[in-house]
């Protein structure tokens, strides 16, 4: 027969501390819960430790008190708004999330770029609320015969008004990234293009088909495409075309098209930039080694801006994406470069062919008003006086690169 004895003084007291242990890491776990709930709104309550939103969109902004029922009814979901966009310590949240997913998991938190192979980034859509429509475009999804007659229509009207205006005129359409590196596409996006028929080169086969623009229109697809076996023709994390890939593109324009010979060759001097791709994704410092011209070497002045063009500094400060490149010798023909975007990377290096080259973007063409829009045309055309004129255009940009173009041709009119 078995007795229980009572425990003895040491074994109770061993179970006080463990239990008093037990609670006190209970009331340290409570706490440490209540603080990383309580930070963020306290921190937001403070006003401190808290800058401008990193995001690339506009965050809700504070709402008024109501004054009407119909605000009243609205006014939760704006508070809502306002404190899901503008709470302590989001900016950080932000950025350690992006951090994470980019880094550990390889995820872009981002709708508007597409994590390709090999750490390839792809810039998918210029709007946030269709995302991968420039590059669904591109691999013709959605794109039927009638839209590519219209583009075709469309840019057939405005080359020939082109070259009516300056009959030395040229079209540049240059193949995006998705295009030229298809290959570092995902798997399940490159299936997806697989089912579709490309929209370019149908068009652009169209477009070469017209007597009168069969040597007008560039489309260097296949030279871009053997470039890449030897150089970087676009950066693996960026979006325009910058860097050394658009020089050897502007030495085949200039010899097989536009038909000149080369003055000087640009080297390069290799440094850092951030990538135009940035703002997407905060928090991630996306870097990207560049090979810059070095025109000094070469005796060319390269001028990037509104104060390079004294000519037309007002309109300069509106138009904003504005460059100029002269040999100091004053040597050779004279180019004006009429673009969107992808004129910036490529225009100076046609500075080994032209004297002088004047390039101008005309994405923000429609912030003149009508009399600057005819004063700017008759400067660039008949002050300035090039010999030749390149429009240069993202392949993407097909389908509306007439508009802007357009409004330049068509002023004073």
């Amino acid at each position: 027969m078995h007795y229980f004895s009572p425990s003895s003084p040491s074994s109770s007291s061993s179970f006080q501390a463990a239990t008093k242990k037990r609670l006190y890491g209970r009331i340290i776990y409570l706490l440490a819960i209540f603080g990383i709930l309580l930070t963020p709104a306290l921190v937001h309550m403070s006003g401190k430790l808290q800058g401008p939103g990193i995001e690339n969109r506009a965050l809700a902004t504070k709402p008024a008190l109501p004054r009407t029922w119909s605000e009243t009814l609205k006014f939760p979901a704006a508070v809502d708004s306002y404190l899901n966009d503008n709470f302590g310590l989001r900016n950080n949240l932000v950025a350690w999330n992006n951090q994470l997913r980019y880094h550990v998991l390889g995820d872009i938190n981002a709708v508007q770029l597409t994590a390709g192979k090999d750490g390839y980034i792809f810039f998918n859509s210029h709007a946030a609320n269709t995302p991968l429509g420039m590059i669904h475009f591109l691999c013709g999804k959605n794109v039927g015969e009638k839209d590519r007659a219209e583009i075709v229509r469309t840019a057939t009207d405005f080359m020939q008004m082109a070259v009516q205006v300056k009959a030395e005129s040229y079209l540049l359409l240059v193949p995006t990234k998705p295009v030229v590196y298809a290959d570092k596409l995902p798997d399940w996006l490159q299936q997806q293009c697989a089912q579709y028929t490309p929209s370019l080169p149908g068009i652009i086969a169209a477009l070469k088909s017209l007597p009168e623009l069969k040597d007008k229109i560039i489309y260097p697809l296949a030279e871009m495409q053997a470039f890449k076996k030897s150089m970087a023709v676009f950066p693996k994390n960026t979006f325009h075309w910058t860097g050394s890939g658009p020089q050897p593109v502007a030495q085949l324009v200039a010899e097989n098209y536009l038909h000149h010979k080369r003055l000087v060759t640009l080297t390069s001097n290799l440094h850092d930039v951030p990538s135009d791709i940035q703002q997407f994704l905060p928090g991630v410092a996306l870097t990207v080694p560049t090979h810059d011209p070095d025109y000094v070497k070469a005796g060319i002045v390269a001028c990037l801006g509104v104060a390079c063009f004294p000519e037309f500094i007002e309109t300069a400060s509106k138009i904003g994406d504005v460059s100029r490149y002269r040999h100091r010798d004053s040597r050779g023909p004279k180019l004006l470069l009429i673009s969107d975007s992808f004129g910036q990377g490529v225009a100076g290096f046609f500075s080994e062919y032209y004297g002088e080259v004047w390039h101008v973007s005309l994405n923000s063409i429609n912030q003149l008003s009508d009399k600057e829009q005819a004063s700017f045309k008759q400067i660039l055309l008949k002050e300035y006086a090039p010999d030749q004129i390149l429009y240069v255009f993202h392949d993407a940009a097909v389908s509306y690169f007439d508009r802007n173009g357009s409004i330049l041709l068509k002023a004073g009119q």
